[in-house]
């Protein structure tokens, strides 16, 4: 009986850790390729939401006059600085013509929006340890199995348990409600006395990524392409494993 409780236990640890590898790596190819922004702007038409609710902003003007490039920009130099420390957000900055045809630059964030986003680098950083560790043990659980000549656990097993946690995680998320979980989530994650929480008209940032909206699509990709990474990975190991017992 605790032998077969041990073996779930590590079947699910080794399933998790290595579900949580595939995200990492999807999360780095995703940021390589900045969250596909440039597409996901053209697919729900965010060049709409910038002309109505820029003119309205409380903090900043001109944005409206500006190009899909350099909300493109603008994104990209968000995404790099979150991964940097917070590194050039209060550098970040946007130019337009006014009616007379003057070139005026101004910043793009206020203090409140970079005091935000660096809260979220410092929580990436976070993560991003986080997930290094979980690569540490899927490797160590991998070559454990492999060189103990022990079974590793199949993929239909790792599956069966990811979907177990997943939908419990789900079915709780639909019980109390998907915004009261992602608000709750940030009043846990964010200190206490730092807004994160900012309408269309106070922040050109949540004006530029349609935010929440943009977060939907986002999600639904990196999930389809963990899910092909741990697929992969899994084929890899399977093979290492096979390669293994033949040279035995």
């Amino acid at each position: 009986m605790i032998k077969k409780i041990s073996d779930i236990l590590t079947s699910f640890l080794y399933g998790f850790s290595g579900l949580v590898v595939a995200f990492f790596i999807a999360w780095i190819i995703m940021f390589k390729v900045d969250f596909l922004y440039p597409s996901f702007y053209d697919l729900l038409s965010i060049d709409e939401t910038i002309l109505e609710f820029a003119p309205q902003n409380h903090y900043k003007t001109g944005f409206e006059l500006t190009s899909k490039e350099a909300h493109v920009s603008l994104f990209s130099d968000i995404v790099t600085a979150i991964h940097n420390g917070g590194d050039g957000l209060e550098k970040m900055s946007y130019t337009y013509k006014n009616n007379a045809k003057q070139e005026i630059t101004s910043s793009f964030l206020h203090i409140a929006e970079v005091i935000h986003l660096q809260d979220v680098a410092h929580l990436l950083n976070i993560l991003m340890k986080l997930a290094l560790g979980f690569m540490v043990v899927w490797c160590v659980l991998s070559v454990g199995f492999i060189y103990q000549k022990k079974p590793l656990p199949s993929f239909k097993s790792q599956l069966k348990s990811i979907l177990l946690f997943l939908g419990a995680s789900l079915l709780v998320v639909l019980i109390i409600g998907p915004q009261k979980v992602f608000y709750w989530l940030h009043t846990v994650i964010f200190p206490a006395e730092n807004q994160w929480f900012f309408y269309y008209q106070d922040s050109l940032m949540t004006t530029m990524m349609k935010a929440p909206i943009l977060f939907a699509p986002i999600s639904i990709v990196l999930v389809v392409l963990a899910f092909c990474v741990f697929v992969l990975f899994t084929g890899i190991v399977k093979r290492a494993e096979k390669r293994v017992r033949k040279e035995v």
